[in-house]
């Protein structure tokens, strides 16, 4: 889990967790729950590193011998 957390922060990895931060206190100013279910979203695909990000959700193009 420190590994996890502590490795692999990427440019993508950072905005993501301003735009969370940035949400999160918007809930709390505003009281909205929409910024509060953002800030969440955001928040997870920063701290687990998750989320389509750099193209790493795209299928790859493995070419097999019959294709060549």
């Amino acid at each position: 889990m420190k590994q996890l957390l502590f490795s692999n922060w990427h440019i993508m990895r950072i905005i993501r967790l301003l735009f969370g931060l940035f949400s999160l206190q918007q809930a709390f100013q505003y009281r909205e729950i929409l910024f509060g279910v953002m800030a969440a979203f955001f928040l997870f695909q920063a701290i687990f590193n998750t989320g389509c990000s750099l193209n790493e959700c795209s299928i790859p193009k493995n070419k097999t011998n019959n294709e060549q």
